[in-house]
């Protein structure tokens, strides 16, 4: 095709539909892979599978390629396989694997990815959180995943896979949690160039989330006194800073020799927790995923106990249209906005929208120029990383909201496209 003549429309309606094509030809190949498993049953109790313990395909084989329910596929089938397509023995097996998983304990995930609502390589990551999950467990977790169609990705995909883990099997749950405490440390490796040093740490998650929070701090606080390295560079002199906490102390509090009072604290550990009152002993963590509430009590005894801070939020209403006077949100309506829209409400944007800013649908008018009362509310919020703000902003790109949450781009090329109303709220069960 001569693309060198098209216009800016015919240059997007080509390339969408490039991307339908290549789309459809993902969704065959996992469709040919699962015929292929078809016609290649096990022979008996040895079908393909690899070594779980290590994370790599063996020659010996261990388990099946995909979970409980799943068709069982002969030893040597994935080799052919691996042949026609010029691709290694275990990225056959996986390929089949994957398409096991998804068309016989994923189908609703499946059918959306048929209907070209999910990419295929999405979902072809998510169906490998769930092959140890029993049949109970990854229908439950496919009905999650699939209930709010806009919100599938790979992180969220993942929780929810945890949270079936935790609501099926709560005793391995608990395990798990355990297993993963055991694992803390912190670990010096040096390499070849005696330069530096890597410092690897594996810390309660409320350490290390306040321990990011403290070394940017520092950073701040060493560009302010002239530091002009970049910010990664300056992150990482902090942690040498840390190495001596009365300097660390003394640059914190801005004046030399200062040294914090009695029960006075360095900073805050801020959590985002969803609690769901028909799943009791279980919490949703923003950014974290699934716990046990044995797990989140315990982080905040131990912070609160070394003298830290636990910040408790008031639950919002999200349905609050309040509007105010003023150009920039109060905390709470910042934060209303920031509940309603998980993410950047841009199509495709998967920024958080705690870091994003808060947008004016409607450019703000000041009243003293004449602009209308009741401006600054949730109904003409939505928040956007810097990039989309500048963006919608400086270009032509535009976009309104609906009643209902959806939000409806249009771009200089006339295209339009739709985003779904994405709460960060966790979605109830049916």
């Amino acid at each position: 095709m001569d693309t060198t003549t098209l216009t800016a429309t015919e240059v997007i309606d080509g390339v969408r539909a490039a991307q339908r094509k290549e789309h459809e030809g993902a969704v065959e190949q996992l469709q040919f892979a699962v015929r292929w498993a078809l016609i290649h049953p096990c022979r008996d109790e040895y079908p393909a599978g690899w070594e779980d313990d290590h994370g790599i395909f063996a020659t010996t084989p261990t388990a099946p390629l995909a979970g409980a329910g799943a068709p069982l596929v002969d030893e040597f089938a994935p080799a052919s396989f691996a042949a026609a397509l010029g691709i290694s023995l275990e990225a056959a097996k996986q390929r089949i694997a994957d398409a096991l998983e998804l068309v016989y304990r994923l189908p609703r995930l499946w059918e959306l990815v048929e209907a070209g609502v999910v990419p295929v390589w999405r979902a072809r990551l998510i169906s490998r959180e769930t092959h140890d999950l029993s049949p109970e467990a990854v229908a439950f977790a496919d009905r999650l995943i699939s209930a709010t169609p806009s919100k599938i990705g790979l992180v969220d995909a993942a929780r929810l896979v945890q949270e079936a883990r935790l609501y099926f099997d709560p005793d391995r749950a608990v395990a798990d949690e355990e297993e993963e405490l055991a694992r803390r440390g912190v670990w010096i490796r040096h390499r070849g160039n005696p330069a530096t040093t890597d410092v690897v740490m594996t810390l309660d998650t409320p350490d290390a989330l306040l321990f990011d929070q403290t070394v940017g701090r520092i950073a701040g606080e060493l560009r302010s006194l002239g530091d002009s390295d970049q910010l990664d560079v300056r992150r990482a002199r902090a942690v040498g800073i840390l190495a001596d906490p009365q300097y660390a102390l003394d640059l914190m509090s801005g004046r030399e020799g200062a040294a914090p009072g009695p029960g006075s604290v360095l900073g805050a550990v801020n959590l985002f927790v969803h609690l769901d009152p028909d799943q009791p002993g279980a919490v949703s963590i923003e950014k974290l995923g699934a716990a046990t509430d044995q797990l989140l009590t315990d982080w905040l005894r131990g912070h609160a106990a070394a003298g830290g801070k636990v910040i408790v939020r008031p639950v919002l209403d999200l349905s609050s249209t309040q509007a105010v006077d003023q150009h920039d949100p109060p905390s709470a309506m910042r934060e209303l906005c920031t509940l309603r829209d998980a993410y950047c409400v841009f199509p495709g944007c998967l920024r958080d929208s705690r870091s994003c800013d808060l947008d004016h649908i409607t450019a703000y008018t000041p009243i003293a120029d004449g602009g209308p009362p009741g401006q600054t509310s949730p109904l003409n919020f939505a928040p956007l990383c810097r990039t989309h703000h500048r963006m919608k902003t400086f270009t032509a790109w535009d976009y309104k909201r609906r009643d209902d949450g959806t939000y409806i781009w249009t771009s200089p090329t006339g295209h339009q496209y739709e985003v779904p109303p994405n709460s960060r709220r966790p979605p109830r069960r049916a």
